[in-house]
């Protein structure tokens, strides 16, 4: 995750084209996969993706710097998710019913405080990350969310909860239970151990394909730059 400086931003604000541009080029691949592992469908996530920066574009001059610029975009991009599912019908549930406090205290008694716990285990090969997305593709919404954001959005546990609107409990549930499965889908698929050991994955960038963005000049004339 690309966090963008504070002097670019305001630029940004003062609507430079060109600091508008780096915002978009530094964030559009992260955009992009949250919207993947919700929506599930390149185009629509695409098409969402571009979506979100036009909304960027028009809500900049409200960001204040009480929150890290990327959790507030996040915030935008998960929301405009909602929305479009609500569009078309579907429930949203980012997070299941609630579990006994109890036993989400447990859970989160035991997630990981150090993401990539073995290092050694490397994701060298497309291959072998592709099975991973695939995998994390068949997860449940709420876990498939939690997980983007944690694994490849390297987003800390307070800043998901803030996203997503949900107890930081919830988020270290989600993410033990998330990781459980995942390494489940991956076990039933015999997978190189590699990617089984899907609590030891080591830090990657996302490798979903960039989306298709409209052209910038085209997007600023949409946002009313």
């Amino acid at each position: 995750m690309a966090e963008p400086s504070r002097e670019l931003i305001a630029l940004a604000q003062q609507g430079d084209s060109q600091a508008l541009t780096q915002l978009v080029i530094g964030q559009q691949h992260y955009v992009y996969s949250i919207a993947m592992s919700v929506l599930k469908n390149p185009e629509d996530a695409a098409d969402l993706t571009q979506e979100a920066f036009i909304r960027l574009f028009r809500a900049l001059p409200q960001y204040n710097g009480e929150s890290r610029f990327t959790t507030w975009l996040y915030r935008l991009v998960v929301n405009l998710c909602r929305d479009e599912l609500r569009r078309r019908g579907r429930q949203v549930q980012i997070a299941p019913p609630a579990a006994d406090e109890e036993e989400i205290d447990q859970i989160a008694g035991v997630a990981d405080d150090d993401r990539w716990s073995d290092p050694a285990q490397a994701l060298d090969s497309r291959e072998l990350r592709d099975q991973v997305r695939r995998a994390l593709g068949q997860l449940e919404e709420h876990y498939r969310l939690v997980l983007t954001l944690y694994y490849f959005e390297d987003m800390k546990y307070t800043d998901i909860s803030s996203i997503l609107d949900i107890p930081l409990n919830t988020v270290k549930s989600h993410i033990r239970r998330g990781k459980d499965r995942l390494a489940t889908i991956l076990e039933t698929q015999e997978q190189p151990p590699a990617a089984r050991a899907v609590a030891q994955l080591p830090q990657s960038q996302p490798q979903s394909q960039t989306p298709r963005i409209a052209p910038l000049n085209l997007m600023f004339r949409l946002a009313g730059r």
